[in-house]
């Protein structure tokens, strides 16, 4: 299927490794003009170095609305538009929240879920422009647990305030032609996961996963290039759950 996405110009955050690499070099793959956003210059940078030339490196602060702007602005110059936003970069918090402190979620809110918000200002002067634009935001399963296999309440809580933020800019920004999606995967074998991911606790996840397996960035990654073409044009405010099978238990 052609999904025509050549030619258009996208943005991810959290692009330098795992499940947003993977998205951005897929959108790569397609024929975009893509920004590989990130807070780690040379992760952005060798994750634009493993793409074909429509690879762009950035580096920004999802926590950082002056910084979300300049990079906005400096796409625009460059391209004249943005036409996709993916708001992939994320932090996990693991363990009880009796021993969480407020630093912890203030750094969780900051990155998971005002980030999204700030990423959505930045680029929405140049979607409402244009009365064109795709967003998708990366949530979680976790976003219907409270939390999961390794994310704790912290992370759950702003991952469900991600489907809600989807849900409510859906409604606000569908008369400007923009539509705003979301994808909640189960566990990825990512950088994120990897560490976390002993021999005991893989095949304990996997046990509770249908399909049998953990997520690829890959499985991923298709998903979002459906979200980002006009396949999906009349698709909004939906959050796609991409977990094998792991809600159904």
């Amino acid at each position: 299927m052609d999904l025509k996405l050549e030619g258009k110009v996208a943005l991810v955050t959290g692009a330098g490794g795992g499940i947003g690499e993977a998205i951005a070099t897929a959108l790569c793959d397609e024929g975009c003009v893509v920004y590989f956003g990130d807070s780690n210059a040379d992760a952005a940078a060798r994750a634009v170095s493993r793409c074909n030339t429509f690879g762009r490196a950035i580096v920004l602060d999802v926590g950082d609305p002056a910084s979300l702007k300049t990079c906005a602005d400096r796409i625009v110059s460059e391209q004249g538009r943005i036409d996709i936003l993916v708001n992939n970069a994320g932090i996990l918090k693991t363990g009880s929240v009796v021993d969480a402190t407020i630093a912890d979620w203030d750094e969780v809110c900051r990155v998971n879920l005002s980030g999204v918000y700030y990423c959505c200002k930045a680029v929405l002067p140049s979607m409402v422009e244009r009365g064109s634009g795709k967003i998708i935001n990366v949530a979680s399963v976790s976003a219907a647990k409270g939390g999961g296999a390794f994310g704790n309440v912290l992370y759950g809580a702003t991952k469900a305030g991600v489907i809600a933020l989807t849900k409510g800019m859906a409604r606000d920004l569908g008369p400007y032609g923009i539509n705003v999606n979301a994808i909640a995967p189960a566990v990825a074998d990512t950088g994120m996961t990897s560490a976390l991911l002993t021999p005991e606790r893989r095949q304990a996840i996997v046990a509770a996963i249908p399909l049998g397996r953990l997520a690829s960035s890959a499985d991923i990654a298709r998903i979002a290039l459906i979200l980002a073409s006009d396949v999906s044009s009349y698709v909004t405010g939906e959050t796609i759950v991409v977990d094998g099978g792991y809600l159904t238990r």
